[in-house]
């Protein structure tokens, strides 16, 4: 229930002047998100690009508690997985969360969630103002006012944007002298205002150190700043590169620019997969998102928006746990805001284009999204809240409908200023005319590649005012969750000469699976979402032309002889390949069977006009099943994915991450001659200032829970330099005895070991042997333990403690 006083931040999209917004339509002039690079190089900007910089830079440094505050906005994308703007009961929303991923309301959640956050950068800078001069503070208010969130076009500009690249930015003093200083740059990366790592506001780990099948440990909790594109070691934990974060913008500019022989270096890899989005007729529901629906499903329909902004994500997060790459993280990097500014542009052209394609109803379990306020089976129609977001003080829920259109919040874009034209609106053809010459010179690789060749190459047919040809693409399709949440790519690749495979140099394309784990470190359920998606075996989807490539390579001579189908096919067969590569390593084939992997080679037939205003036709999509393959990584027997085989089974031992303050219910009765391991990632023996018992301990108890007696119990005393054991049997504790801390512990990451001896426990630290405590109630097992310190401690050990039991001392030694 909400509370009736709790007062909502609205949404109402930034101002344009004292228009009513939810009534502008198309004739009516608004402000315009701009080209990031165009915009903030241009010398005339220059006031309004330091506004924009000084206003984020507030923003990021609002207290993360804070409600309106950047953490807090970054957060509603994944961690810290608490509700934002809903005074709910917290167990409505517990496992679930807000965004809405492989689901029709994908791009449109998006187009709320970033209207919040230029809203959010527009009240800062309101903020900001007032401290310049009084005499200028007109103009800067004018400059906030037209101001609008810039986007990054990674399908025509193939490196992070120039405001991104360097770690401190210039900006104006207040005191109207025209004289800059230098400060952190808040587009570089995102820090904490506190100073202090993002555990202490909630962020947790997902993957803990001792999870030995984990390809990914995801220590975000240890961050202070964002990374971007770190190298294998800078995520490691305990790392000051991972603590302050490192930011890899030339790796960034690498994988955008990957395959370097994809038209001859004037586009980048996601140019051609933006111009077939815009280009290929398709219904809503397939532009909207990679969620593979039931039954046949033809090879068109695996193109999407989705899927292309996942690329975007692995390209800028890279194989290394950059928070881009990473679902529950992805929001705090500043490029997020600009990647899903262009996301909604692509968006909104496609709207242009066809603008009578709409939803009208869909269930939520065909898309499988377990959101706040979306329960399973229930309707999504334009009407259905788009949670979160409110666009009044009283709770009212933006809707789809809210914000159909961009100019709704206030703004568009540069190819969709439809008032100029005499008769405004998407239906205008002069209009259509000029988005479709914008969207072919921007990202018509292969279009300009046919043009320029010509009839120069067989298989192309030259006509009077086009050229015809065969569009080759392949459709990779598989389980998202195959390896429990880890993300991972599917690469592609053409061998140079049908013999070798040098993965570095062979890239032709690839697909990035953006996933999370559905639980954290301690198994609590983080996103109810993907566990459903997990269990309801999700599949999803892309398809990718590689025509680019092959004209360039035919262009070149480069050993295939013609555009015609038998001479592409034949020269696909004998040198694709594809690999999965999960955290920067090959997959093995042994690891494959859950992907349910499929690359579905097709063809299509492809016009493209010399006139830059007529769209290209692109249809007949036929599935080629002589290039199409599974898990078997090639078509080509000598370039299949050797036949590995799995490393000898080892008995899983039953373990459970312990965190402080909590306990765990053994899964077998702790019997004679068991052992219980507890092993800790840091040690600190330094005393704590306290009034009480500096105490850290951790117990055995015969009930679950850390209920009933405690049997055996081990204190660490810093301040009295001592080991206490004790047990506690029917309410009463027995006599305690003692040992010396003095060189117990020989490690920064110390084991201790409990062996069960029948009549005692003996106590090994660091593997050497400690204490003999007898027993009080030799007939009673444990059955759980718990760790606990005393209020306002620091704990002796890690935040969370890593416990195995193995059935005897020999399975441990054996193990």
């Amino acid at each position: 229930m909400s509370a009736p006083d709790h007062k909502y931040y609205p949404i109402t999209g930034v101002p344009v002047g004292d228009l009513d917004l939810p009534s502008i339509g198309f004739d009516t002039p608004v402000p315009i998100r701009q080209n990031i690079d165009t915009w903030s190089k241009d010398p005339d900007n220059l006031k309004q690009v330091q506004l924009f910089v000084l206003g984020l830079d507030r923003y990021q440094k609002i207290d993360p508690s804070d409600r309106d505050s950047y953490f807090q906005a970054a957060g509603i994308h994944g961690q810290p997985n608490v509700l934002w703007d809903e005074p709910i009961d917290p167990k409505e929303a517990e496992g679930k969360g807000y965004c809405t991923h492989n689901n029709i309301l994908f791009p449109i959640w998006h187009r709320a969630y970033l209207a919040l956050y230029e809203q959010r950068i527009y009240e800062c800078m309101l903020e900001i103002i007032p401290n310049f001069p009084e005499e200028d503070r007109e103009d800067w208010t004018e400059l906030a006012q037209q101001w609008r969130l810039p986007f990054w076009d990674f399908g025509a500009q193939f490196t992070v944007p120039e405001l991104c690249k360097y770690p401190t930015i210039a900006v104006p003093t207040f005191d109207g002298k025209d004289t800059t200083y230098n400060i952190p740059n808040p587009l570089f990366q995102f820090r904490m205002p506190n100073h202090k790592p993002m555990g202490c506001a909630g962020v947790v780990d997902f993957v803990t150190e001792w999870d030995h099948d984990a390809k990914q440990k995801l220590y975000f909790s240890e961050c202070i700043a964002t990374s971007r594109q770190p190298e294998e070691g800078d995520n490691a934990s305990g790392t000051a590169t991972w603590k302050y974060g490192v930011v890899n913008n030339s790796k960034v500019r690498d994988a955008l620019t990957a395959p370097k022989w994809d038209g001859g270096g004037e586009y980048g890899h996601a140019s051609e997969m933006v111009h077939r989005l815009l280009n290929v007729e398709m219904d809503y529901l397939t532009f909207a998102t990679t969620g593979l629906q039931e039954g046949d499903h033809p090879v068109e329909k695996d193109l999407n928006l989705e899927y292309i902004h996942n690329n975007i994500h692995g390209w800028v997060g890279g194989e290394h746990m950059g928070h881009m790459s990473q679902i529950p993280m992805a929001a705090f990097d500043p490029s997020f805001w600009l990647l899903h500014c262009n996301a909604d542009r692509l968006f909104a052209l496609w709207q242009a284009k066809n603008p009578d394609k709409w939803f009208t109803s869909s269930k939520v379990n065909e898309f499988l999204q377990d959101a706040i306020g979306l329960p399973e089976g229930s309707e999504i129609t334009p009407e259905t809240g788009l949670r979160p977001f409110h666009k009044d003080v009283g709770g009212t829920l933006m809707v789809s409908s809210d914000v159909r259109y961009p100019f709704k919040t206030g703004h568009t874009y540069p190819e969709l200023q439809t008032w100029k034209y005499e008769q405004p609106g998407y239906d205008n053809k002069k209009f259509q005319a000029d988005l479709q010459t914008t969207i072919n010179d921007l990202y018509g690789v292969s279009r300009k590649t046919l043009l320029d060749a010509g009839s120069s190459l067989a298989g192309v047919e030259v006509l009077q005012d086009s050229c015809k040809a065969l569009d080759f693409s392949f459709s990779v399709r598989f389980r998202k969750y195959a390896f429990g949440g880890d993300p991972f790519w599917v690469r592609i690749y053409l061998s140079q000469d049908g013999t070798k495979q040098t993965p570095s140099t062979d890239l032709l394309t690839e697909v990035y699976n953006f996933s999370q784990r559905p639980q954290d470190a301690a198994g609590k359920l983080a996103c109810a979402n993907c566990k459903g998606n997990d269990k309801n075996g999700l599949k999803v989807n892309a398809n990718i032309s590689i025509t680019p490539v092959l004209l360039s390579l035919a262009k070149t001579g480069r050993d295939l002889l013609s555009l015609k189908k038998p001479d592409v096919l034949k020269f696909l067969q004998e040198r694709v390949y594809w690999r999965v590569t999960r955290g920067g390593e090959e997959v093995p084939s042994y690891e494959l069977d859950p992907l349910d992997l499929e690359i579905i080679g097709a063809t299509n037939d492809t016009t493209v006009f010399q006139d830059a205003s007529k769209p290209p036709l692109l249809e007949n999509f036929a599935k080629e099943p002589t290039i199409s393959g599974g898990k078997d990584g090639a078509l080509s027997p000598h370039l299949k994915q050797p036949i590995a085989v799995p490393p000898p089974a080892v008995p899983k031992i039953p373990k459970a991450s312990l965190k402080v303050n909590t306990n765990r219910t053994f899964k077998e009765s702790v019997k004679a001659d068991a052992v219980v391991l507890i092993d800790s990632t840091s040690l600190n023996l330094t005393p704590a200032k306290t009034k009480g018992i500096d105490n850290t301990q951790f117990y055995f108890t015969d009930g679950k829970k850390g209920e009933g007696n405690i049997l055996f119990l081990l204190s660490i005393r810093r301040a009295e330099n001592a080991i206490v054991f004790n047990s506690r049997i029917d309410g009463n504790w027995g006599k305690e005895a003692r040992v010396s801390l003095e060189g117990r512990f020989r490690t920064d990451k110390p084991s201790i070991l409990v062996h069960d001896q029948g009549d005692g426990y003996e106590v090994f630290i660091d593997w050497k042997h400690v204490f003999w405590f007898e027993k009080r109630a030799k007939d009673k097992v444990a059955e759980s333990i718990a760790y606990t310190v005393n209020n306002g401690q620091k704990s002796v050990w890690s935040a969370g403690l890593n416990v195995k039991v193995y059935s005897s001392m020999a399975s441990l030694f054996n193990h």
